[in-house]
Parts: C-alpha cells; sequence; structure tokens
C-alpha cells in the first residue's frame, strides 16, 4: 500500500471544494442569475431544490469510486 497523494487525492480534493466552496457561493447568487436559471428552464425554487444535489452525487460517486479502488488494489 502506497501512502501517496496522486490524482486520486487530487480528484478527492476537488470534489470536496466544489461541494464545500463552489456550490454554497452558486446558492447564495441564485437570486441574482434569476435570467440564467429561468433560461434552464427552472424556477428559483427548483435551482434551491436541485443545486445542493450536485456535490451530494458527487461525493456519493467519489465514495464509491474510491471504496471499488481500495477493495480492488
Amino acid at each position: 500500500m502506497s501512502d501517496e497523494f496522486d490524482w486520486r487525492g487530487w480528484v478527492l480534493v476537488g470534489v470536496v471544494v466544489v461541494a464545500f466552496l463552489v456550490v454554497p457561493a452558486a446558492i447564495l447568487y441564485l437570486p441574482q442569475a434569476r435570467g440564467l436559471v429561468a433560461s434552464l428552464g427552472l424556477t428559483l425554487r427548483d435551482a434551491y431544490l436541485v443545486l445542493p444535489l450536485v456535490p451530494a452525487f458527487l461525493l456519493g460517486a467519489t465514495a464509491v469510486w474510491a471504496a471499488v479502488r481500495a477493495r480492488s488494489g
């Protein structure tokens, strides 16, 4: 087992940054981005419900990927 911090570690860091910095900032700026939200066919309520799902799915997929990689390697 290697204790190096390789590209898989950076993928995890990227997902955590998106989950804890990018998406919350996007949620804060949703009222100013009503035109963009409307152009996607969403209401503000839809955007407030869907946007937090992005990091949830990313973190879940990363956890499954890491578990499978740890088990196989």
